[in-house]
Formats: structure tokens, sequence, C-alpha cells
């Protein structure tokens, strides 16, 4: 929405044919309507969504006017006149690119270029369409909609993963971060009004991919992919740079608001409110959204915009592991020798060797909100604005998880898909965490424009903390075999060929049976990241309809301060654990548990020496400045544009490490400090061929700079984060490697464009390469380190990693279906091809897959408007195929994701002008998460099942 003085309106009325050449009320005289009756100014842009027209009115008397519900297909110019329902406006419709909407106290003849009033509202086609229309390069865009966007959960991540090309990588039942064709999260630049975020990842990792979970969406108004790059764009993107803009107050022409209040519904069970888990719902949320907008001041020049956001739900999980070991017998229940499917004899049956599940209890909350304060003065060509936020998100978290080694000395009852065999091991493994993440910001924005330039400073600082206290405790007995003191347990194999136990022959017996501690642990985690980012950007004659010849050039500085520490407390191992088991209410998994809620810590024994190594060796230190600055030169024809520019992007950093004798810390810590610099040109042709079609072509080099920790991390070994350890390997080692170089990408885009249906809709295709240089991989070895199997993993410098690939998208809103239906549809498709050298064990592997790259991605969304209920349903779906995660010298022990289909359905209708029921499902076809590894990805490792979530949402607007 723009707001314009009178002198400037009818500039704007001559230029609308650049964004909607066909949007004359006679080309196209009826539409299909969906208007609930609302504040008059609010009715009007709705009005002019869902015809493409462009109007042009007084908000200053629309605000204080209602409008009347319209509902169904009829003629625009009627439908304007029933809908304004008021004699306080007289419609003008002789011009064909704007409908003005004069007040009767005005005269007919006043012209729109000598009206000296600034609060005319000019409503256009949706912004994201636009912002794809004016942007030279490849861009797609996704506004927030209070009303009719899904999600009592909506974060930016779940928004984004709407548009083409875009694969949400998942924590749980949601996406957290998001790979952009292809390409991992941790290349993604992500800013908010330009300004960089500061991000602590996974498990308070220090890394660059921004936590988009913590980012509620109604904080934002317009968000931005951009795919391709400019010299005037950050140059540490080679997936995208994701553009966040604030709400504005000047969004609206006066106050605004919005309550949402909901329940929530989540289907998945677990142990919850039993097995000794205190306080935690089994099933039940809530939460609650508030946006609230005013303008003030003689002119309307301020504006403030809050929102609010509270939220908890549970989040329950059951999880299986398929080991990779199996147990073969012969027609007479006696184990083969050698044991494998091979030898002869097998009765064509397999029996599980390890069988291993878990559930987790969760309950996740959200608790924050954000504000800004805007000042447009009038006619002063300045602009500035303020806005903070902070939010906190924190979860309760219970694990219970058993494992069991299944003896071959017999079996009984064997089909193929249950049975009966002894335990020969039996495992328990406990882990509370308690997390907590606070995210924060304060930026700023001073801008100044005339008819030619444009002037903006921009400044910001952003930070993030997690704490985490994780106690971690394991037991484990082996029990006797012999007479009646064997323990049975009784094994299915479903579908997926994952194994259970659904019986255990006798439980008391298996408590009783000798269990030991074999860790007992606790960690408390506290890390810290602070951005300090200030730009100033120079813009000249690059207007939407200037001509000729333009430049934008500017500056960059970013200071980046991280600190990791962990106080590690090791407990010495070996003593009895019956006194702290019990058997649970809820036999899922199968066994006995430990009590960690109240768990003797004060009787335990601290393993001193042990303590301070690991705490130690789990601090680290990173600082790093950047230093950038660019020069972008544009010249416009009227139907094409070429920019050609040069960034050079300047880092230097120092890593704060502890010191090692080789294996234990010294107390001492080291210093490394390295740097680069790196020119990154860029070069970009635009073209408009007649019928709104458009050719991108651009081609440019961008980096990826390391991770900080993957430059400054120290030998840090710990047990019982499940991120980091799946199955039969409970600790995990991991090493930074300050040597590392940055990526150095060379990307080739093009693109068309074709635009239709009043700028409502477009259908684009584009072809994208990326060729990388010194490509970043973290190995993952699998070694033996206190008795324990243990993933070791470092990262390293591969030779080198390509990527193309296809996406084909489409969109197109107000489609007009029968029986005064219509329709809004969004839906992509992208191909996507990879290849990666990377040294294993002294052995050069080639593998046709980056990281986060799945080969084929589907997004989209269909919204069906239903006059007859004043209401509609909307659909939104997204697929993706597997995917890896990591790597690893074996290449058989590479891992990953398999494909992930999420369905999520909708409902709203209005019950009253002011009041609306919204109704909603996620992950609709009850989908679950599943992990695998292998060369390609083709041994099933765990499953994850997390059930669907029920919204039910009562809305005020």
């Amino acid at each position: 929405m723009s707001f314009l003085s009178r002198s400037r309106l009818l500039a704007l009325s001559s230029s609308v044919a650049c964004f909607a050449p066909v949007s004359a009320v006679a080309q196209d005289p009826q539409s299909v309507f969906a208007i609930p009756a609302q504040k008059l100014t609010s009715a009007l842009m709705a009005f002019s969504r869902q015809t493409g027209l462009h109007i042009a009115f007084d908000g200053k008397v629309a605000d204080n006017l209602r409008s009347v519900s319209l509902y169904g297909k009829m003629d625009n110019l009627k439908a304007l006149h029933k809908l304004i329902g008021n004699p306080a406006f007289k419609i003008d419709a002789s011009n064909p690119g704007v409908i003005t909407l004069r007040t009767k106290t005005s005269k007919q003849k006043h012209s729109l270029e000598t009206s000296g009033e600034d609060n005319l509202t000019v409503q256009g086609h949706r912004r994201e369409l636009r912002t794809k229309r004016n942007f030279a390069g490849v861009v797609d865009t996704v506004t927030y909609n209070d009303l009719s966007n899904l999600g009592g959960a909506t974060s930016l991540a779940q928004l984004l993963t709407q548009l083409p090309g875009v694969t949400g990588i998942r924590n749980g039942d949601e996406p957290r971060y998001i790979s952009v064709r292809g390409v991992s999260s941790d290349l993604n630049q992500t800013t908010l009004d330009g300004i960089t975020l500061a991000s602590i990842s996974d498990g308070g990792s220090i890394r660059r991919r921004v936590n988009l979970q913590n980012i509620p969406a109604e904080m934002t108004g317009e968000d931005s992919i951009y795919k391709t790059f400019t010299a005037e764009q950050d140059g540490g993107a080679i997936g995208a740079v994701i553009d966040m803009n604030p709400r504005s107050a000047f969004d609206h022409k006066g106050l605004y608001k919005y309550i949402d209040i909901y329940g929530i519904y989540g289907t998945e069970k677990g142990s919850a409110g039993a097995n000794r888990i205190p306080g935690m719902s089994p099933h039940l949320g809530r939460g609650a959204k508030v946006v609230l907008s005013d303008r003030f001041g003689k002119d309307k020049e301020f504006g403030f915009m809050t929102s609010f956001r509270y939220q908890m739900r549970t989040r329950n999980t059951s999880k299986t592991w398929q080991e990779d070991s199996y147990n073969f017998y012969n027609t007479s229940g006696k184990i083969l020798k050698p044991n494998a499917s091979s030898t002869p004899g097998w009765n064509g049956m397999t029996a599980p060797r390890y069988v291993d599940s878990g559930t987790y209890s969760n309950d996740l909350n959200t608790l924050g909100g954000a504000a800004r304060l805007e000042w447009h003065p009038k006619d002063s060509g300045f602009e500035a604005s303020v806005m903070g936020y902070a939010y906190q998100r924190w979860e309760n978290s219970f694990m219970e998880h058993n494992e069991y080694l299944l003896d071959d000395t017999g079996i009984w009852n064997q089909t193929p898909t249950t049975g009966r065999e002894y335990i020969y091991r039996a495992r328990t493994i406990a882990r509370k965490d308690n997390w907590k993440m606070n995210t924060n910001g304060v930026l700023g924005n001073l801008g100044w424009h005339d008819d030619v330039s444009t002037l903006k400073l921009r400044a910001g600082y952003t930070w993030e903390d997690y704490y985490d206290h994780e106690p971690y405790i394991t037991a484990r007995s082996y029990p006797s075999e012999k007479g009646s003191n064997a323990i049975f347990a009784d094994y299915y194999i479903d579908k997926d060929n994952v194994a259970t136990l659904t019986d255990i022959s006798d439980m008391n017996k298996l408590l009783n049976s000798g269990y030991k501690y074999q860790y007992i642990q606790q960690e408390f985690d506290r890390d810290h990241e602070g951005m300090t980012n200030v730009r100033l950007d120079y813009t000249r004659n690059l207007k939407p309809n200037s001509l000729g010849f333009g430049f934008a050039s500017g500056f960059e500085w970013r200071s980046l301060n991280a600190t990791n520490s962990s106080d590690q407390l090791w407990y010495k191992p070996g003593g009895n654990a019956a006194s702290s088991m019990f058997i649970p209410d809820m036999k899922n998994p199968n066994g006995p548990f430990v009590d960690v809620q109240h768990f003797p810590w004060n009787q335990q024994t601290l393993d001193v020496t042990k303590s301070r190594n690991y705490t130690q060796l789990a601090y680290f230190r990173y600082q790093e400045q950047l230093f950038d600055g660019y020069v972008s030169l544009h010249y416009k024809w009227r139907h094409s544009q070429l920019i050609a520019g040069v960034r050079a992007d300047s880092v230097n950093f120092n890593a704060f490490i502890p010191e090692t004798d080789g294996t234990n810390p010294t107390g001492n810590i080291n210093k490394k400090n390295s740097g680069y610099i790196n020119p990154l040109p860029s070069l970009t042709f635009v073209h408009e061929f007649p019928e709104n079609l458009i050719l991108h072509a651009v081609y440019s080099q961008s980096v990826g700079r390391p991770q900080p920790t993957d430059l400054a991390q120290a030998a840090q070994f710990s047990c019982g984060n499940s991120d980091d350890t799946q199955g039969q390997v409970n600790c995990s080692l991991t090493q930074g490697n300050p040597n590392l170089k940055p990526r150095q990408a060379q990307n080739f885009d093009v693109s068309i464009d074709k635009f239709f249906n009043h700028g409502n809709g477009v259908v684009s295709v584009a072809y994208f390469n990326k060729m990388i240089k010194h490509d970043i991989y973290t190995t993952r070895a699998t070694e033996l380190i206190n008795d324990q199997l243990t993933y070791v993993k470092q990262p390293r410098n591969a030779n080198n990693s390509t990527l193309m690939g296809v996406e084909v998208s489409f969109v197109n809103r107000n489609i007009k279906g029968p029986w005064r239906q219509s329709f809004d549809i969004n839906a992509s498709g992208t191909w996507m091809q990879g290849r990666m050298t990377y040294e294993g064990s002294g052995v050069s592997y080639k593998l046709h897959q980056l990281v986060e790259q799945p080969k084929y991605v589907f997004n989209g969304s269909v919204t069906w408007h239903i006059p007859q209920v004043r209401g509609a349903v909307k659909a939104s779906f997204s697929y993706s195929a597997k995917y890896l995660e990591g790597l690893n010298d074996d290449p058989t022990q590479i891992y990953g994701y398999g494909s992930q289909p999420s369905l999520d359905i909708g409902a709203w209708h209005d019950i009253t002008d002011s009041l609306r029921i919204k109704y909603e499902v996620y992950n609709l076809a009850g989908s679950h998460t599943r992990m695998y590894y292998g060369e390609n990805l083709n041994r099933l490792e765990a499953k994850e099942s997390y059930g669907r979530s029920i919204y039910f949402e009562l809305v005020y607007n």
C-alpha cells in the first residue's frame, strides 16, 4: 500500500500499466466476491485484491465508515456501489487505470495532480507478486495474512515452506530451518529489515543458520527469498538471501486490531501424565496472538505497531530404531552357524537381534512480542523507525528409552512377523531436558529520498542466549538365561521391518536382574551470540519507472561475538541402579525405567577429573569482523535492464580454543586468527517481452562462510543427545577445524515469468546451476572411546561440488468457479541434481547429492472461497524427497532423512462482522519422520511418530 500526495497520484496512475496493464473495468466487468462487512478502508483493500482494480480514496473518510457484506459474482461497478453503501463517496471511473472515490463535498473538476491530501490510498496487486515483478533477479515472496493464514503455530519457517524450491529442515513435527534449491540452510543469509540476525542453532551450537521457529510470522509483513544475487546483497549466501520486512502501522489508515485465541489437541499421547512425569498434559495446549497498530500526530505521521504471542503445546513422540543386526534360525529353532541368511538350512524368517525404542514427552512454550515506532513526516522525504523484539522459547522434555540385545540361543513361536527370544542384555536410558532460548533485537532505520535518490542508514544489535540443563542416566543388566531365571521377550516386526517388544515375560524379574549404572551425567549449557550490524546504502535513478543510467553503492560493518560453555558433571558409574528404577504405568517402550525426576544426585560420587576436563573442552569463543563495500551500475531501457556490480567481502576472525595435551585440556586457551577477502562480481540482465513475459539472466559469485563451530570448537565429548546419537551409539565427539577455507560459488540463473489475470497470476520456469569450490562437510566416523561406541565428527573442505536444477511455479488468485465460488492456487515443483567429491579414509568418494538437498520438492496451497458460508477451506501441502543430513568416512554409513510428505488443512467462516472461527489440522495424513543410512540412504535407521495437531481458533478483527 502507498500513501501519496495528489501531486504524485497522477504519475502513479499513468504508470499503473507496468504493474497491471489489463486492469480496466471494461476488460473484465465481473468478479466473484467474498468480503465480510468491516471497516470501509479494509473492505476497499479486499475489493481491490479480488478484482485487480486500483482504488483511490480518502482514508480519513473511509476510516469512519463501515461497508456492507459482499458475496457472490456480480458486475464490478455495481458491486462497488453496493459495498460502499454510503452517500459519502461518489464513484469516478473515468480513468481506465484508477477508480477514484470522491467525497460529495469535493468538486469533481478538482484534479488529482493538484490535490494536497496525503491520505489517498492506492491498492494494487498483492505485494508478493509486485515484488517478484519489480526485482531484476529471481525472488519469491509470501505475505502473512492474519485472517487467512493457517497456523496457531505459524512460524517464519512454516510460512516460507509454501514457496518454490524450499525444503523445511525439520525439528520434530515443525520445520526449524529451510533449505533453498537444495543448498544447506547454513548457506542462507537471513536479515530482518536488512539487518543480519544473531543465531544459536541446534542444541546451543553456534552456526549461521537462523532458527526460523523462533520468529513468529505475525511479527513480519512481507518475507522474500532472493535466489539470485546482485552486489547490493550480502555476499555470504549460496542458497538464498531471506529478507523479512517488519509489519508497518502505515499498512493501515488508522487503528488496527487483531486477537486470536486458540486451543490445541495433540493426538500422540506418549507417557506424559504417567510414568512419574509430573505437570505435563498428554494432549492439550493453548495459545493467543495479538496485533495492534495505530497512527497519530497532526498529519498521522507517526505509527505504532505491536504484536504479542503466547503458546504452550504438547509434542509427544514415539521413536523406534532399526538396527542392522539379525538372528537367522533353522526349522528346529536353532541359530545358524555362521549367523547369516546365506547359510544353508535357514527357515526363511528373520528375527531381530537388537530391539530399540523410546518415547519423548515434551511441552513447547513461546512467549514474547515486538514493537515498532515509525515516523513518516509529511512532504519531507524522510522516514525513520525503531523496533525491538524479545521472544523466549522453552521446552520441558522427558526421554524414556529401552534397548535390548536378544540372545541367539533359541527362538519360540516364530512367524514372519512375531516370535520369542531370550533377553541377553537390557539397557534403559533416561534423560530430562529443560532448555530455554531467548531471541532479542533492537533495530533502527533512517532514510531519505527525493525523486531521484535514496539514502538509507540501518543499524541493529541482535542477540540470542541458550540455556539447558540435561540430566542423563543409563543403566544396564545381563539377566540369567538359566532355568526359571530366564526372561523372554516377545517381538513384532512391522511393515518397515522395524521390531518392537510387545511383552516381557516377567517385568519384576527383569527389574531385579542386576541393573548397574553405566553413565550418570549432568550438563549445564550456556551459549551466547551477539551481532552488531551497521549498513549505509545510496541509490540514484533506480526508481521503478526510471530510465537510463543509475547506480547503487554502500558499505556494511558487522561484528559477531559468540561464546559456548558447558558445566559438565560426570559421576562414577557401576553402582546398583535397582533402587532408582520402577515399572512404568505406560509400557511403551517396554521395560523398567529410571526415575530421573526423583534421582538421588546427592548420593552419587562425582568424577572430579573427568568433569573438569569435559567442562574445559566444551568452552570456546569466536569473534568475527566483516567489512563489505559494493558498487552496482544499472542501465535501464524501456523494456530492458542491465546491472553490473562487484562486492568486496572481507572477514577477519579470532577463535579461542582450549589447549590439549592430545587427550586432556591443559587449562590454557589458544588463540587462532585468520581471515580472507573475496571480490564478488555479478551481472544481471532483464528483458520484458510483450504479453507480460519477462526474462531474467543472472551470473554472480558468492561465498559460504565457515560456521563458527567448525572453526573454533575444541574436542567435545558428550552422551545422551538424541540429535547426535542413534541406537547403540550413545556418545559423540566433535572437533573443530580452524584451517577451513570459505566456500566459493559461481551461480548461474535463467528464468522466465509470465504474468496474467490482472497481475493476480504468474507462471515461472527457472534453471539454476551452482559450482562450489572448497565445499565444507562434516564426516562422522564410529570409534570405541571409553568402552562406548562414539560418533567422531569433524568438518573438512571437500574438493568441489556442483548443483543444478529446474524450478516451475504457478500462482493464480481469484479463479472464478461455479455457484459463485472462487479459488486461489499456489503450486511449485523443483528438480535438483547435486554432485560432491570428498575424501574418506584414504579414498575419494563421489555422491550425487549434497547435504540437505532432496532430488524433488513440491510445495503449494489451494484455497476455496465459499461465499454461501462466508468462509473458505485451505489445504497446504509439501513434499521433499530423501536428503543427506551428514557424511561419514565410510559411505555405507552416511545418514539422512527419508521423503517427507506433509498435508495441513484448515477452514474458517465468519460468525459476525468481527468474529471468525478457524479449524485446522496439521499432519492430516499422519506422516512419520524416517531416518536412513547407506550410500543411497536405502537402509532404514529409525522412524518417529508425532501424530496430528488440531487447532480451534476464535479470531477478532
